[in-house]
């Protein structure tokens, strides 16, 4: 792949790392712990952002902490079906249910704590890091043209985040080697069907020797 990428007009936009998905005993830990291995994508993401810091602006998008029962979600409502319906009910090592307040589930992980320079952005929700955040605001105010999508889950967050992006106006790009989800047949699958209809699929070596 021979491309240049701007380096004063691109940013790494990171999702999700947090113990919920990627230390043991998290909720969803298990679901997605072989690819990590397998992949080695933690070393992997951890090398991208320490080549790309001072070059370009990252953006943390971590998701956003409930209290304990959800109280901010009505029981039976639309928030209770579908993939935050599952999580509600998923079992962690310190209790019943994803991102909960207060508990190890939605902190940074250790190895990929943000640096001096770094702009964490709050309050995601929903699956498309735009959606409840201030995301865009934060890129345009930057004068962002180049969006370098890593993070988890590759085929949920990822995605969403990737197709709003493209529909923003952005240039969209994947770096899949830096992004994994609970199977390989999932990462193939968007890697090869739905990324490239709406950017680049390109790994962490080959983003950080386009950048110019």
């Amino acid at each position: 792949m021979s491309m240049k990428i701007p380096a004063n007009k691109t940013a790494i936009v990171l999702i999700e790392p947090q113990n919920d998905f990627l230390s043991p005993g998290g909720t969803m830990y298990a679901h997605i712990k072989e690819q990590l291995a397998e992949r080695n994508v933690i070393a992997n993401l951890k090398g991208l952002l320490d080549s790309a810091r001072g070059k370009v602006k990252i953006f943390y998008v971590p998701f956003h902490p409930f209290d304990k029962g959800f109280p901010e979600l009505k029981k039976g409502g639309p928030a209770y079906e579908g993939l935050r319906g599952i999580e509600i009910d998923m079992e962690a090592d310190w209790g019943t249910g994803a991102w909960l307040r207060g508990t190890p589930g939605p902190e940074i992980i250790d190895e990929l704590t943000p640096q001096d320079g770094d702009i964490i952005v709050e309050g995601k929700k929903t699956l498309d890091a735009f959606h409840s955040t201030g995301l865009d605001y934060y890129l345009r105010a930057n004068e962002i043209e180049y969006v370098a999508f890593t993070g988890f889950h590759t085929n949920w967050c990822v995605e969403s985040s990737a197709r709003s992006a493209y529909d923003k106006g952005y240039r969209v790009m994947v770096v899949g080697d830096c992004t994994a989800t609970d199977t390989q047949e999932e990462q193939d699958y968007v890697e090869k069907f739905i990324f490239p209809k709406i950017g680049k699929v390109l790994n962490a070596k080959q983003f950080l020797e386009a950048l110019e």
